[in-house]
């Protein structure tokens, strides 16, 4: 049995449900029955392992992208002397198809779209989860439709449009104050309309839970950092390990660090000052484009969540933000602002002693640095301008 059930009062929808969130604006999440008796099983693909702890009847290989598989890596000396934490490890989401971890939560809503005979997708997007939508739309034969703000990075919206999707970029006051809107007209227009926290992409996105299960064969890490805006993605995780442990395959849940930029943290924000309700950011910029919604719908859930869980929470300021998206370059790893959070927040979390001396942290590298090249111009770039004449004295100098 599936359905769908808001995450604080439990209220119960059809599992079919166009809308992404309650009536009364609560999250939603897909309840199966049956998960304490699920088990992995062989496949070649993630969603063929663990099969039995999803919703979908039919799952198809054809419009696959060839999501997942994303290397869990030992972060190297220096990203480890400066977090402060020795037993680090990144996860590199950016070698997803499109570049980014919103490919396991398109590949979900493309297997519900099939399921459920629709031959539109849409979705709102900063960006990354609109060029997603629109590649996976592409390769399943589904016409798509991407709103986007106008602050979208221009870099995304080119790879929208050469997938073939209809972007609209709409006007308006706060990003938030669009979302809402948009996903209002779903019923209007009978189409389902997705974003970053509806409970079809939460199904991708614990995905990436049982692969870190599988990666760690079991020893799963302490922490585990997430830039954060609509929420999704830290839910998603979160409820691959909470069925992992239903299921009797791991024995604790690792503690999410809850990130976000410091112009724009509602949930830290209110995490910070023991509120037990998002504090809405409007009119905010930071280079963290990738998270900006001010005011996430469910984002008190998140901070029920932290509470009940014991999860931390840290901002980085755009200062912080851009030092860390160059030290993580300088170490190997080319990420997009957003990004880059996640270091500059455990880096300060560590220092204040939150994080202790010999817990594991792993860092979601959730975007790549191609994503949003404009945040480039905050960076100092040497070249040197050589020809044929002066090369040799050029490598020369070089070479010191």
């Amino acid at each position: 049995m599936r359905k769908l059930v808001s995450t604080v009062t439990s209220r119960e929808y059809p599992f079919e449900r166009l809308e992404e969130f309650a009536d009364n604006g609560e999250a939603l999440e897909v309840a199966m029955a049956g998960l304490e008796r699920a088990r992995p099983r062989p496949g070649s693909y993630l969603w063929e392992r663990f099969a039995e702890f999803l919703p979908f009847k039919a799952m198809d290989a054809a419009v696959s992208l060839g999501e997942g598989n994303t290397p869990l890596v030992e972060a190297c000396a220096r990203l480890k002397a400066y977090a402060g934490v020795d037993r680090l490890w990144l996860k590199n989401e950016t070698q997803n198809p499109t570049w980014s971890f919103k490919d396991r939560g398109t590949l979900a809503c493309i297997f519900m779209a099939r399921q459920m005979g629709e031959r539109t997708t849409a979705t709102i997007s900063t960006g990354n989860m609109g060029h997603s939508v629109a590649a996976y739309a592409a390769r399943a034969g589904i016409r798509a439709l991407v709103f986007v703000p106008e602050f979208a990075p221009r870099e995304k919206l080119m790879a929208m449009t050469l997938h073939g999707a209809t972007v609209l970029r709409v006007r308006a006051p706060d990003y938030a104050e669009m979302k809402q809107a948009v996903l209002g007209l779903a019923k209007e227009f009978n189409l389902r309309i997705v974003s970053g926290n509806g409970p079809i992409r939460v199904e991708g996105y614990k995905l990436t839970a049982f692969e870190l299960y599988e990666q760690s064969r079991g020893e799963l890490p302490d922490y585990i950092a997430v830039p954060t805006s609509a929420c999704g993605h830290i839910r998603g995780l979160f409820k691959g390990f909470r069925e992992l442990l239903a299921a009797g395959l791991i024995c604790r849940l690792p503690r999410m660090i809850v990130v976000q930029a410091a112009n724009n943290s509602p949930i830290v924000s209110a995490l910070k000052q023991g509120l037990k309700h998002v504090i809405p950011f409007t009119n905010f910029q930071t280079v963290a484009e990738a998270i900006t919604t001010g005011n996430p719908m469910g984002g008190d859930e998140i901070i029920a969540k932290s509470y009940q869980h014991g999860w931390l929470a840290e901002d980085a300021t755009e200062a912080e933000i851009l030092e860390a998206q160059r030290i993580l370059a300088q170490a190997g790893w080319f990420v997009e602002p957003a990004t880059a959070t996640t270091l500059g927040a455990v880096r300060k979390l560590r220092a204040a002693g939150r994080i202790a001396a010999g817990e594991s942290v792993v860092l979601m590298l959730t975007g790549a640095g191609l994503k949003d090249l404009d945040a480039l111009k905050h960076h100092a770039f040497t070249i040197v301008e050589s020809d044929l004449a002066q090369v040799r004295r050029d490598l020369q100098r070089a070479l010191g």
